[in-house]
């Protein structure tokens, strides 16, 4: 089956110099304009994430999201790996519809046989698998399915936001989630990966109010070297062994009530103390950096930095960008300077069109993080209007060019985001730049 696309360009509002980028330039006077080429692969809403990965191997990155595989690199052929299963109607009046049994797609090859096989996980409370991948050379338009071997990891994920990373620092990801009623990760088999995973809970107390809880995150707070474990309402500090699955210290600070999606740490101000990013509301307004700060006792509190408001009047963005419902974010450096922005957008009927600021165009930005003597300040870049995010924003090098792009997978279909660099005069990136309005 062919795959719908829809390439177009879309320019980035404020694109950077180019030596500063490292992007190709003999000299600091060249500019350049940083765009992304659009593939809209299909406009079928099959899942909440996406994801990438050189399935066929070779050589070239494919794209999956929800039941299917695009080949790369233009994608126009998709081949089904478990069957399909439409979305279904939920929430009130049955005006909701949801791809239950996909929302976030990772890769990872989980039997070490050289080959990217697939984890999914669906709608909060429901099962996560991995499929192993056959083997096969697949190429061209599909033939009969061929549906990939099934694996138990757990029979539920509860929370809205589950992570796929190395938490306990053994080189090899985990599953960061939560589980009936504690937050905490999950592992593989250590030697049978077709056997089901293992919970580690990180509390003995109740650590997830409900399986729709938003927030969640890992990284390291407090500068020991091990990561610790984010959530909306403060963080757990990772004892110095894992043996025996010890509890961790609980640090409680309030980073947000609702909570918002995936959570990160990052030196955001270069002092040398991680701080933590997040948005504030997966379902309404907000998104804030919280500045880490020392106590003279060593303790550790944090700082709110505001970069658009809780509420759908802007009070707080001086470029007057403000839009709801940011429940995927990814931390990444977009355009090659060396410092991480933050790249989200609104995710388009998350409930439908119930939620504040449901209306609005579904955009995708990144917060360009500049730092000039001494201040920080995150410069919004407009990259779309027409697509929106889903629970998930899976980034990487698809093609190869050393440049940062991304996929998508929502209500609105699934979506490549390819970058380029354009050399333009300086009138013209001057024009481009993102204007204040206050």
């Amino acid at each position: 089956m062919r795959a719908m696309i829809r390439p177009t360009r879309f320019r980035v509002l404020g694109t950077l110099f180019g030596l500063s980028l490292g992007v190709a330039a003999s000299n600091e006077n060249e500019h350049v304009l940083r765009e992304f080429r659009k593939f809209h692969l299909t406009p079928i809403y099959w899942s909440e994430g996406a994801n990438f990965g050189d399935f066929n191997r070779d050589g070239i990155v494919d794209v999956v999201c929800g039941p299917h595989i695009y080949l790369g690199p233009d994608y126009k052929f998709r081949h089904e790996f478990y069957p399909a299963v439409a979305p279904t109607k939920r929430g009130p009046n049955d005006m909701q519809i949801y791809a239950l049994d996909n929302f976030f797609s990772f890769v990872y090859d989980f039997n070490a046989d050289g080959w990217a096989d697939i984890l999914t996980i669906g709608l909060p409370s429901t099962a996560a698998y991995w499929y192993e991948n056959p083997k096969l050379r697949f190429s061209g338009p599909p033939g009969p399915p061929v549906h990939w071997k099934r694996h138990d990891v757990i029979d539920q994920v509860n929370n809205e936001s589950p992570d796929f990373g190395d938490i306990t620092g053994d080189g090899r990801p985990e599953l960061i989630m939560g589980y009936r009623d504690r937050l905490g990760y999950a592992t593989p088999h250590p030697t049978d990966p077709a056997k089901p995973w293992t919970f580690h809970a990180i509390s003995a107390e109740k650590t997830l109010p409900h399986h729709y809880t938003h927030g969640l995150g890992y990284g390291d707070v407090d500068a020991d070297g091990r990561a610790d474990f984010l959530s909306k309402d403060g963080w757990w500090s990772q004892p110095p062994s894992l043996a025996g699955d010890p509890e961790w210290k609980f640090h409680a600070f309030q980073f947000t009530e609702r909570g918002g999606a995936q959570m990160f740490t990052y030196d955001v101000n270069g002092d040398g103390r991680n701080d933590v990013i997040t948005s504030l509301n997966a379902h309404a307004w907000g998104l804030s950096w919280f500045e880490q700060i020392r106590a003279t006792d060593g303790g550790i509190g944090f700082k709110e930095h505001v970069l658009m408001s809780k509420g759908e009047e802007n009070l707080d963005n001086p470029y007057g960008v403000q839009f709801s419902e940011l429940h995927a974010v990814a931390l990444v450096d977009v355009d090659g300077d060396g410092l991480k922005d933050i790249l989200t957008g609104k995710c388009y009927r998350s409930h439908d069109f119930a939620d504040p600021g449901s209306r609005q165009p579904p955009v995708i930005y990144y917060f360009r993080l500049t730092r000039r003597d001494g201040n920080v300040e995150y410069v919004p870049h407009r990259i779309d209007d027409q697509s929106g995010v889903g629970r998930q924003l899976a980034t990487g090098d698809l093609n190869g060019d050393g440049m940062l792009d991304f996929v998508i997978g929502n209500k609105n279909g699934t979506f490549v985001f390819l970058q380029q660099v354009r050399k333009v005069s300086a009138t013209e990136w001057d024009q481009s730049q993102p204007k204040r309005v206050r």
